[in-house]
């Protein structure tokens, strides 16, 4: 796993200009204790924003955009988002606009690749991936998922937005994601593990990542 700080409740901080992306490590499905750790994942996003807002976990309220986004109600200073895969949580914040994150281990195979690829990948990202060795596109496959899903969730529509008209791309150590419909989003991309990719899509330039032991 890349080298993570690891904070507890009690060192969660969010300034502005920096994104914070907090990594929860949980049981494999299939796991009685997995389950009952990603049920009291969404209990720890309660009280992470408890933590920030400095109000009483259980006091607070969340609604769903048309989309189906949650957000915080009665706050638009602290923006959320949360990804699990087989293995990881992941919990991302802003105080600078709307945020989106993935986080993706799952195996695929070859021909997951390429049929996945023909419905999610834009004809360039295509293109780019079949260039590959067999090999490598599966870690290309998951970097532009990742990558994908984290910008469709910060700009609220998600997969209901055809991801073949997204381009994101696997270029630059920190990508921007140019928005028709909205404002740009900076991509900041992590690896943890040979397997595991995930992303944050935001306004900010900068995203401080982070192991959170619940």
């Amino acid at each position: 796993m890349t080298e993570l700080s690891v904070l507890d409740l009690a060192d969660v901080r969010l300034t502005r200009g920096c994104s914070l992306a907090l990594l929860v490590t949980v049981p494999p499905p299939g796991n009685p204790a997995g389950r009952a750790l990603r049920r009291e994942v969404g209990e720890l996003v309660r009280a992470v924003l408890g933590a920030l807002t400095g109000r009483p976990p259980q006091s607070l309220r969340f609604e769903a955009s048309p989309a189906g986004k949650p957000y915080l109600a009665g706050n638009d200073s602290i923006a959320f988002n949360l990804s699990h895969s087989r293995s990881y949580s992941l919990i991302a914040l802003s105080l600078d606009g709307e945020i989106g994150c993935d986080v993706e281990d799952r195996f695929r195979d070859d021909d997951d690749v390429e049929d996945l690829g023909a419905v999610v990948l834009h004809p360039m990202e295509q293109q780019e991936m079949l260039r590959l060795a067999a090999p490598q596109r599966q870690e290309a496959f998951k970097r532009y998922w990742v990558r994908k899903e984290a910008a469709l969730k910060a700009a609220g529509s998600g997969f209901l937005k055809d991801p073949r008209t997204v381009f994101v791309g696997l270029d630059g150590a920190q990508p921007v994601w140019v928005n028709a419909d909205g404002p740009s989003m900076n991509i900041h991309e992590r690896q943890f593990g040979p397997d595991c990719f995930a992303a944050v899509a935001s306004a900010e330039a900068a995203c401080s990542w982070h192991a959170l032991v619940p």
